[in-house]
């Protein structure tokens, strides 16, 4: 019996040990193509026994003892699946919605979220397309942490400002890469006479998978060159196999000019008062008819003029849009037509645009794919001519400084009805007349076609080539009657003719394996190589006939002046990343680039640049299971790199010459001076990274860096001796550093009640290290001085006013009090950059509505509100208005805490750029407001449509801020001289798929 049962308990305990070494194999394949899932996830369901696949998608696992025999199988961009363990298994994984949530596109490659080293930032197309702007680079204002976005006006179709931790230099560009589809393109203003015609405008935010920004060297560096300032890489949207779908969007909306302080000029009866103080404090008599400064209050029973009023109005937005995407076979195709017409606040002044994309990919069989990516279309901005051939904001023509200068007794009107030209203060020139006689415009005729070509031989090695040609032709005319520049020039008519062209070739080859199911390894190689031309035409004629106004009517020589340019630029690059990374843990990384370009001098023409990065996924360490489920995502990077940064002018090293007359007789002298040594401006970065995610609802990322710009692209000073004032050399450094936090929360999840937020911040502060040999600063009211930050003011010392006899106070290099302007001391007054930045959004959805927020903040920074000492400047500018706040002046001995008393034709230069004019130019606005509602499906199915989306939503709707003036966003510099303001839009749409 004892025997017996020893040798049952002896079989027990080998088919206990048999079922706990039970093993399972099988095969994960793709459920579109049959294709195996390299790298799926194994996961044996409550236990810590886990797998991934191999190169044949196969795997192999033992189920512990005791363990149910459910396997969870996930992958990134595929639906997650929890099947029943058995022999020989076949799984077939779909792909998932939230495939643009898992990777994300750095450089030429596509990467998994977990497998990053570098510091990016990803925002999906879906949550731009919504937002009525003109462009995609406004639409990231507030998005990401550590990208503050920025405008100098509101203009429709104007450009963004966009600095990526902050700006990076002082000689040359500070303007991140943009690369559309893994090609480079042009960005910024590429028009010619307009104010601005951006090039970014022409892509549809509709046609946008994802835009994400590379922030440090690890991320950028592959970029080499031109990746300094950071890289924005705009992924657009492809097909998917399947049934097709049809998208139409329609919107509408209306502008209007934002003013959320009250800002604005001085009414009728203020006006009065304040002309006739002024020319009493001047000495003269107000009330005697026989004054040349006789101003009687009974001029306000003439009634007044609101200038601003008569030159703005509403302006209105439309926007059309048809897409059409899907595929049959191993074809998949995306298209899309949008038209875009804005009017802007003012008459004549606007935005239009049309557009079409067409992207096409074709899986020839399994190795071979081909593809394009074609955009194209026209836009046209139409502006207001500010000045006789250019653009100054303080021309007679510019409605915004007419409109604010010109007096409210002044009427716009005869009483006929006709214009009326007695404005004396303003050369004559009606603005409402100029407005309507003038024609001014950019219009653009854009292509950009990019061809790729991937082979695909074995499966660890793909080959890609990408060719892609971008052209743009612009045509601009700028017409001004007579009345504007008078009998010196007569009606006279500026015309242009610009053109550029931009090739690209951009060949890889990519080596992607998997060892023993834990070592992964990506070597890439490549190439890549463009040139660029660009010509201009210009023709300017005098005299022009205005009832036919054409340089070839009517128009002498002398009076025709013609001008012709033509730049060209190329570069070549190769370079290289490896990466590789162990058992989903640890991950390391390598880039190096090597660019040549002719924009700098054939003694250092060619730069290499490089960057190291790694990073550990602490999360999927055996410790770190136990508490998993709390602490989901728990990853540490840290990287260095070297950038470059070749924003320059074309022929920067080049020894130039310019053409000058002396004594009737036309010849050249030398305008610049050779640096056959000039080279690539260096950036040297440091970055620190944490990445988590809790409860599966909270994810964040904090980065702390540093960035040391070195060998900057500076016009240094020459002894006059040498014949020329400057010349383009390497020296001084700039450093930037800072700290960014994005946070992300799910706060609630069910079939009904959605509820997400987020917020970023970011905080960066730069110094000047060094200028060129000798030279402590750089500038005048805005320097840039060593052992300051990059922009600092230095301002006349402004110190109120005596409250004995209202005259300007200051403060001279002792400190003391002085009523001499000429004495003041000039101070640091503080810096236009924030002291940090921020964005907030949140978005609410119960079964069909939805409401998304998104607010906009910045904080500490300074505002030089020239445009004050306009209309601020104590009588200085005789007859012009003021602004309401310039009222509060100086009446009677002991008034304190007001403005100087006014004097008519004031000389004491009490309105000089100083501290008084300075202001804070912190603020929240509230930047977007979504309500929508998605009509249920039992309706739309009725009427053949698979889904119906109404929505309105107000744009810049309400800001918070302290400035005396329209709004408080003035660009990166923090002064701005009389520009078009920004503007609030409320609009609604509808979306409807079929």
């Amino acid at each position: 019996m004892r025997k017996l049962t020893l040798l049952l308990c002896a079989l027990l305990a080998g088919i206990s040990l048999a079922v706990a070494q039970t093993s399972i194999s099988g095969t994960v394949l793709t459920a579109e193509d049959d294709e195996p899932v390299i790298g799926a996830s194994i996961l044996v369901k409550g236990t810590n026994a886990s797998t991934i696949t191999d190169n044949d998608g196969k795997f192999s696992i033992k189920i512990p003892e005791g363990a149910g025999r459910t396997l969870v199988i996930t992958y990134i961009g595929m639906e997650r699946q929890e099947v029943f363990a058995r022999n020989g298994m076949v799984v077939k994984l779909t792909s998932s919605d939230q495939a643009l949530d898992d990777v994300v596109v750095v450089g030429y490659q596509t990467i998994r979220k977990e497998a990053k080293t570098g510091s990016i930032a990803t925002v999906k197309g879906d949550d731009l397309a919504s937002i009525p702007e003109t462009s995609v680079d406004k639409m990231l204002s507030g998005k990401m942490a550590g990208v503050s976005v920025s405008s100098t006006n509101g203009q429709p179709g104007s450009a963004a400002t966009i600095r990526v931790r902050g700006t990076s230099s002082i000689g040359a560009g500070s303007d991140p890469l943009y690369v559309v589809d893994g090609i480079p393109v042009e960005s910024g203003n590429t028009g010619a006479l307009s104010n601005s015609m951006n090039a970014i405008a022409m892509i549809n935010a509709s046609d946008i998978a994802s835009v994400t920004v590379l922030k440090d060297a690890a991320a950028a560096s592959i970029y080499g060159s031109r990746a300094a300032n950071g890289v924005i890489l705009i992924t657009t949207k492809s097909g998917e196999a399947g049934k097709s779908k049809i998208t139409a969007r329609a919107r509408y909306g209306v502008t209007t000019l934002a003013n959320d302080n009250d800002f604005g000029m001085a009414n009728l009866q203020e006006y009065i008062q304040y002309q006739r103080d002024a020319r009493i404090n001047a000495g003269y008599d107000v009330d005697n008819p026989a004054s040349e400064y006789y101003f009687p209050l009974s001029l306000a029973a003439k009634g007044g003029t609101n200038w601003m009023k008569e030159l703005t109005r509403n302006g209105s937005l439309q926007e059309y849009e048809l897409i059409a995407s899907g595929g049959t076979g191993k074809t998949t195709y995306y298209t899309s037509l949008s038209y875009n017409k804005t009017e802007g606040i003012v008459p004549t002044v606007g935005f239009e645009k049309m557009q079409v994309r067409a992207n096409l990919d074709t899986e020839l069989n399994k190795w071979l794919k081909v593809g394009t990516r074609i955009n194209a279309g026209y836009m046209k901005v139409s502006d207001v001519q500010n000045s006789l051939l250019g653009d100054s904001g303080l021309a007679p023509s510019n409605p915004f400084y007419s409109g604010m200068a010109l007096a409210p007794t002044m009427p716009a009107y005869n009483e006929d009805g006709s214009y009326n030209f007695d404005l004396p203060f303003v050369f004559n020139i009606n603005p409402l007349a100029a407005i309507k006689g003038s024609d001014k415009y950019d219009k653009q005729y854009k292509f950009n076609g990019t061809a790729y070509l991937e082979w695909k031989p074995i499966k660890q090695l793909t080959f890609r080539t990408n060719n892609s040609v971008e052209y743009a032709y612009t045509n601009s005319r700028q017409f001004s009657p007579s009345f504007i520049n008078k009998t010196s020039f007569g009606a006279s008519l500026n015309t242009a003719d610009v053109q550029y062209r931009l090739l690209t070739t951009s060949n890889t080859v990519t080596y992607d394996d998997l060892f023993n199911d834990v070592h992964s390894l990506n070597i890439m190689l490549g190439q890549e190589a463009n040139t660029y031309e660009s010509s201009h035409n210009q023709a300017i004629s005098y005299h022009v006939n205005e009832q036919r106004p054409y340089h070839s009517v009517g128009v002498s020589v002398e009076d025709q002046t013609a001008y012709d340019g033509l730049t060209q630029t190329a570069m070549v690059s190769f370079f290289g990343v490896a990466e590789y990374s162990y058992d989903g843990r640890y991950y390391i990384k390598g880039s190096l680039r090597t660019d040549g370009s002719s924009k700098f001098g054939p003694d250092r023409r060619w730069g290499t640049f490089w960057a190291a990065s790694a990073s550990w996924n602490i999360h999927n360490e055996a410790f770190m299971q136990d508490i998993k489920n709390v602490l989901n995502v728990l990853k540490l990077r840290y990287s260095y790199g070297v950038n470059g940064n070749d924003n320059i002018a074309a022929y920067a090293h080049y020894g130039l010459y310019s053409d000058i007359v002396y004594n009737g007789i036309t010849g050249q002298l030398p305008s610049q001076l050779q640096n056959r040594k000039l080279t690539w401006e260096t950036n040297k970065t440091h970055n620190i990274g944490v990445d988590f995610r809790l409860f599966d609802r909270l994810s964040g990322s904090i980065d702390w860096y540093t960035r040391r710009t070195e060998d900057m692209l500076i016009a240094s000073p020459l002894p006059y001796t040498t014949g020329f004032s400057s010349q383009a050399q390497n020296v001084g450094q700039i450093r930037n550093s800072g700290i960014e936090v994005q946070l992300d929360a799910d706060i609630f999840n069910t079939n009904d009640f959605k509820w997400s937020a987020g917020v970023n911040f970011a905080a960066n502060r730069s110094k000047v290290l060094e200028l060129a040999p000798g030279q402590d600063f750089i500038g005048t009211s805005l320097r840039y001085v060593v052992g300051e930050q990059l922009y600092t003011y230095w301002l006349y010392d402004y110190a109120g006013v005596n409250p004995q006899n209202g005259n300007a106070l200051w403060r001279n290099e002792e400190g003391l009090l002085t009523e001499n302007s000429q004495e003041a001391r000039r101070i640091n007054a503080g810096s236009p950059e924030p002291l940090w930045t921020g964005g907030f959004n949140t978005e609410l959805s119960w079964k069909g509505l939805s409401l998304g927020i998104q607010l906009e903040a910045r904080y500490g920074n300074k505002v030089l509100n020239q445009d004050r000492s306009l209309f601020e400047s104590d009588g200085y500018y005789g007859d012009q208005n003021i602004w309401k706040g310039a009222l509060n002046y100086w009446k009677q001995p002991g008034d304190m805490n007001v403005l100087p008393k006014p004097v008519y034709n004031n000389s004491s230069n009490s309105m000089q750029t100083s501290t008084r004019y300075l202001e804070d130019g912190s603020y929240l606005r509230i930047k977007d407001i979504t309500l929508a509602y998605n009509l249920p499906s039992k309706w739309t199915k009725k009427a053949l449509m698979s889904g119906v989306r109404i929505y309105a939503s107000a744009l810049n709707l309400y800001t918070f801020h302290n400035m005396n003036y329209w709004d408080p966003e003035h660009g990166t510099t923090g002064a701005t001289v009389i520009s078009y303001p920004m503007t609030r839009s409320m609009i609604v749409g509808v979306d409807i798929t079929f």
